[in-house]
């Protein structure tokens, strides 16, 4: 199937193959990150900002007042020197700790679940059992093909002299393999699937698992269910990679994209846009310095696996496919399986066995209204708590499609003009008095 690219892939709706611009500037050849332009050299000076590194915050300091209403104050932190020590907030506490680590804060702090907070011998202040439910992830499957004989891949960067070369050029020239990123992708619809076929899948799976502590599950499943109906959306995203993928490897990235394996490989990975499955992350410990257990659930749903499956199977084809037929070796080696996955309980099987994080993670900290299943309200504020909102991809209700990178400044930018028009509404109400 021939799918022309149908608009520009960063409004969201547009199908077909398009080269990723990755985080990479295209004049300066930078390989960046948010603080290359969010924190740069005239931001850095101001002098209302004070940046603390190597510092763990345990806790949101919450005040209960005597109308019951709570009031957030500040922080308490612990140095990397073991010293603690509270930071008073003169307006407000804003959390930005990410989808695994604002529900672990809001629970230490007396927010969420009253159930888990006490068992824990945590005060509960605000009881809020949607605190760390809704996490929604995607995943990706990797498929690994040995390219033909006069054909090279990134592999070749596990040998020391060619990745010095190639480090070389970069630095020198901003030139060679490490100036760009060689990857392209592709958003799809499920291939040769009638729309009858899609209703019968939906009809006999989108209810069939129920999630406690998830009062919006019918909601989100409505809209999932258009979306994928929808011509102008796709339920599967293709990339391809210059190198290979070994999930056996795992869970590690240096074992799953070390090239651990002998030989140049070029990958194609299946994406799953809009999964169904629902995970948790919640507090096992009343200690800031134990990680939170992080229960994904994947393919807790049934129509993951189902949606997942058809698009994998669809990866030999590809594979198989004129022009890149002639890039890959003929009877070449494949890490993914040792011969080709056309069957679809196959492909189900190699789903399961290969699904490897695409650390996407979201929505523990959902902007919905409480009665739904929300942590934060529309202006970000945490329900319950005055004084405090929560800026990261915990608040996404669902997750987006494709890469959440862009999505998650989009956040940032939108939260920075809410606050400003929050306090500027204040301060002009206490001059207007």
């Amino acid at each position: 199937m021939k799918q022309e690219l149908t608009g520009d892939p960063i409004t969201g709706t547009a199908n077909g193959a398009f080269t990723n611009p990755g985080i990479v500037n295209p004049v300066t050849k930078a390989r960046s990150h948010a603080g290359a332009d969010y924190l740069n050299a005239e931001v850095s000076i101001r002098p209302n900002l004070r940046i603390l590194t190597e510092v763990l915050v345990s806790k949101i300091l919450i005040k209960k007042m005597t109308t019951g209403d709570c009031l957030a104050t500040g922080v308490r932190i612990t140095t990397k020197a073991g010293i603690e020590k509270s930071i008073d907030a003169r307006l407000e506490v804003i959390i930005a700790a990410g989808t695994i680590k604002s529900p672990q804060l809001l629970e230490l702090s007396g927010v969420g679940d009253s159930k888990l907070l006490e068992s824990h011998g945590i005060e509960v202040l605000v009881d809020n059992p949607n605190v760390g439910e809704n996490l929604q992830d995607h995943g990706y499957v990797p498929f690994s093909w040995e390219v033909a004989d006069d054909q090279v891949s990134g592999d070749v960067l596990r040998d020391p002299d060619v990745a010095g070369a190639a480090m070389t050029a970069y630095t020198t020239a901003k030139a060679g393999p490490l100036s760009g990123v060689p990857i392209v992708s592709s958003f799809m619809p499920l291939v040769d699937f009638a729309e009858k076929d899609m209703d019968k899948l939906l009809d006999t799976h989108v209810e069939s698992v129920q999630y406690p502590h998830f009062p919006s599950q019918r909601k989100q499943f409505q809209i999932l269910r258009d979306i994928l109906k929808s011509p102008q959306d796709a339920s599967g995203q293709f990339t391809m990679a210059p190198f290979q993928i070994v999930p056996r490897n795992g869970p590690h990235c240096k074992g799953i994209y070390g090239m651990g394996k002998q030989g140049n490989y070029m990958s194609i990975v299946s994406v799953l846009n809009h999964p169904f499955s629902r995970g948790v992350v919640h507090i096992n410990s009343p200690d800031p310095k134990i990680q939170p257990t992080l229960d994904p659930r994947y393919f807790s749903h049934p129509l993951d696996l189902e949606l997942h499956g058809r698009h994998t199977q669809w990866l030999e084809t590809i594979a198989a496919t004129e022009p890149m037929a002639s890039l890959l070796k003929k009877d070449g080696r494949r890490i993914h399986a040792e011969k080709p996955v056309l069957d679809l309980e196959d492909a189900k099987r190699v789903v399961e066995e290969t699904f490897i994080s695409h650390y996407h993670v979201t929505s523990t900290c959902s902007m919905l209204s409480k009665e739904l299943g929300g942590v934060v309200n529309e202006r970000l504020l945490v329900y319950g708590v005055s004084n405090l909102r929560i800026v990261d991809a915990s608040i996404f209700p669902l997750i987006p499609r494709g890469n959440i990178q862009a999505s998650v400044y989009a956040v940032a930018e939108k939260a920075a003009d809410i606050i400003k028009e929050d306090h500027l509404a204040e301060s002009m109400a206490t001059t207007t008095v």
